[in-house]
């Protein structure tokens, strides 16, 4: 699974974090993906790279809780699930449109195979009696 957290820089007692796109299984200063951002918490500057953060979230990338507390004081939080409720409803207004379209289909499909099986049992009677 792949996880947006923080990995620590700075040195001791002054900290400072990238926001970056890794595996869940690396340890947390380890090898990761992509960078999405940085955090300083004691200055409480956040840069992120909305872009990036965002193509993340929709690829299903789990934010860690104190990287989704900053998402959403930046605002990307928002605007992702803006565009997961706008996928949501473009996919369920597609789905209904395929479900009028499917009746009629059915309908349709239903009338024609009717005709087809009673003719084929003409024929399998035509044959028996052909037979005697």
């Amino acid at each position: 699974m792949v996880k947006i957290r923080l990995t620590r820089l700075g040195r001791h007692k002054l900290p400072f974090f990238r926001i970056v796109v890794i595996d869940s299984r690396a340890r947390r200063d380890g090898a990761y993906i992509e960078k999405v951002g940085t955090y300083e918490p004691f200055e409480g500057v956040v840069n992120i790279n909305e872009e990036i953060a965002l193509s993340w979230l929709k690829k299903g990338a789990q934010p860690s809780d104190t990287v989704k507390n900053l998402l959403r004081e930046q605002g990307v939080w928002k605007k992702f699930m803006d565009s997961k409720v706008q996928s949501k409803k473009e996919h369920n207004a597609n789905k209904v449109k395929k479900e009028v379209k499917k009746p009629e289909a059915k309908k349709a499909a239903a009338s024609k195979p009717a005709s087809k099986p009673s003719a084929s049992k003409s024929a399998s009677q035509k044959k028996t009696v052909s037979k005697k």
